[in-house]
């Protein structure tokens, strides 16, 4: 994507919708085991100037300090958790994720999780891409396992995303 009128700071709103998934691992690649109840998380790490620092926490956003001047701020999102499915798991949600994007340097993160009632959340694959390489349309997005490698049951873990970007002026 080119940016409007040639503008090195130009604010992205950033819409993007989870619909599917396929062949989704299961917890640290293993073969046998209950079958998966997948959930998407997807978080933006953005690097924002500031004059004055911040110590504001909201629901949604939660500043850090970064360096000097400039702030880290996290934005987070979470799918519903589809039942028993880590296969060819489809969200029905229908709302997109949205994100404010204010520099050129903020990353999107993509971690597929799976749900365990009473227990603690099993992370099974995650991956992070640029916003500056993101394009507009329907992406495929590949997964890595903690080494951050492709292979065994992470060769074929893909995320089906409808991604929109507008520039605000």
């Amino acid at each position: 994507l080119s940016r409007p009128n040639n503008e090195p700071s130009a604010v992205k709103i950033l819409r993007i919708k989870v619909l599917s998934g396929s062949c989704l691992p299961k917890p640290y690649g293993e073969s046998a085991g209950e079958v998966i109840d997948p959930y998407v998380v997807m978080r933006v790490y953005d690097v924002e100037k500031s004059k004055k620092m911040r110590s504001t926490v909201t629901t949604q956003s939660t500043p850090t300090e970064y360096g000097h001047n400039d702030m880290l701020e996290v934005t987070d999102h979470k799918t519903s958790s589809v039942r028993d499915n880590g296969f060819c798991p489809q969200w029905d949600d229908e709302e997109y994720f949205s994100f404010t994007v204010n520099s050129q340097v903020a990353m999107v993160e993509i971690t597929v999780a799976d749900s365990n009632r009473g227990f603690i959340d099993e992370i099974m694959c995650k991956t992070a891409v640029p916003v500056s390489c993101l394009r507009q349309g329907l992406r495929s997005v590949q997964f890595y396992d903690q080494c951050s490698s492709q292979h065994g049951p992470f060769g074929m873990a893909r995320i089906l995303l409808d991604v929109d970007i507008n520039y605000v002026m």
